[in-house]
C-alpha cells in the first residue's frame, strides 16, 4: 500500500522553514509515501529537497483577493496522485512513521470508503528533527514527554482518504479566520453515509507552535470567512472531531462511537442551521 500527502507550504523563511522542513521530511519518511507540495511560495523549492519523492504544482486557483483554493488542489491530486489513497496536511505537522500502517488496519476492519481524522498534539520544537536517526519518532516523544496539549476537537490537521472522494469540494478559501473546509469534509463524508474514523489514539500528531496571523480586522479577511462559511451552509453544518462515527484505539482497533453528541449541541445546531438559512440565501455556492 502507498499514499499520497498534498498540502500547501507558507512562504518558506524563518521560522516556518525548519517547521516546514521538520514536517515535509516527516511526510517522507513513511514507507511508500509521495508528496506534492502546491503554491509558488518563496523557499518551496528548498522543501521539494527535503526527497526525491516530491511533486510541485506551481499553479493553484485564487479567489478575488488572491488567495488559494482548496478544491482546486483536491481536484488535481485526483489527476496527479498515483495512490488509490492521499491525505490533506497543514504544512506544519509531523506525521509518525506508522501512520501507514493505521490506515491500511482501519481500512482492512471497514467497508470501503472511509475517511480518516486526527486532532494534534501542540509542541514547541525550536529545532529541527533528527533526521540522521533511525528512531527520530520516538526520540521527539521523548524529548516532548508531557510538555504536549491536546488541541480542542475543531482542530483537525491530517485527513485521510480515497483518492477522488472529495472531487465535489466547494470553493473554500484557505486560511485564517475560519477556513471552514475541515468541518465540511467531515460533514460531507457523514452526509454520504461514508465511516469518518478518528486515529488520534492511534497516532503521534504534532502541530510545531508558531505564530498565527489571523486576519481580524482586515476586510478581505472576513469576507472570505463570510464566504466559507456560506459555502459550508453555516454554523449548523461546523462537524469536528465530536461527529466522527468510530474511532481506533492504541491498536488500530475500530470502534463505533456509542454515544452521539450532547441533545443541546443538537439543538443548537438545528436552530443555527434555521437561522443561517436565511442568513446566507442566494449565497451558498
Amino acid at each position: 500500500m502507498s499514499i499520497t500527502f498534498f498540502s500547501l507550504p507558507k512562504a518558506n523563511i524563518d521560522p516556518y522553514d525548519r517547521i516546514q522542513s521538520n514536517s515535509v521530511w516527516s511526510w517522507s519518511q513513511v514507507p511508500n509515501s509521495r508528496i506534492i507540495l502546491f503554491g509558488d511560495e518563496v523557499g518551496v523549492d528548498d522543501l521539494c529537497r527535503e526527497s526525491n519523492s516530491i511533486t510541485r504544482v506551481t499553479h493553484v486557483v485564487r479567489n478575488q483577493f488572491g488567495t488559494p483554493l482548496l478544491n482546486d488542489m483536491f481536484y488535481n491530486v485526483t489527476q496527479i496522485a498515483d495512490t488509490q489513497w492521499v491525505a490533506y496536511v497543514n504544512a506544519d505537522i509531523i506525521v509518525p512513521p506508522h501512520l501507514l500502517s493505521v490506515v491500511e488496519e482501519v481500512i482492512s476492519q471497514l467497508p470501503l470508503p472511509v475517511v480518516m481524522v486526527s486532532r494534534r498534539w501542540n509542541i514547541d520544537l525550536p529545532t529541527q528533527l533528527s533526521k540522521d536517526r533511525s528512531d527520530w519518532m520516538d526520540k521527539l516523544i521523548e524529548d516532548v514527554g508531557c510538555n504536549r496539549v491536546l488541541y480542542s476537537t475543531a482542530g483537525m490537521d491530517l485527513f485521510v482518504f480515497p483518492k477522488g472522494f472529495y472531487d465535489h469540494m466547494p470553493p473554500f478559501s484557505i486560511g485564517w479566520p475560519g477556513a471552514k473546509y475541515d468541518n465540511w469534509l467531515v460533514w460531507d463524508a457523514i452526509r454520504r453515509g461514508v465511516p469518518v474514523i478518528e486515529i488520534t489514539d492511534s497516532i503521534h500528531l504534532f502541530h510545531q507552535n508558531h505564530p498565527v496571523f489571523k486576519g481580524e480586522g482586515q476586510p478581505e479577511k472576513m469576507a472570505e470567512h463570510r464566504i466559507n462559511l456560506a459555502l459550508l451552509g453555516g454554523y449548523g453544518y461546523c462537524y469536528d472531531i465530536r461527529d466522527t462515527t468510530h474511532y481506533t484505539d492504541h491498536n488500530g482497533v475500530v470502534y463505533p462511537r456509542q454515544s452521539g453528541l450532547p441533545m443541546g449541541v443538537k439543538m443548537k445546531r438545528r436552530i443555527q442551521r434555521m437561522v443561517d438559512a436565511i442568513r446566507f440565501r442566494g449565497e451558498r455556492g
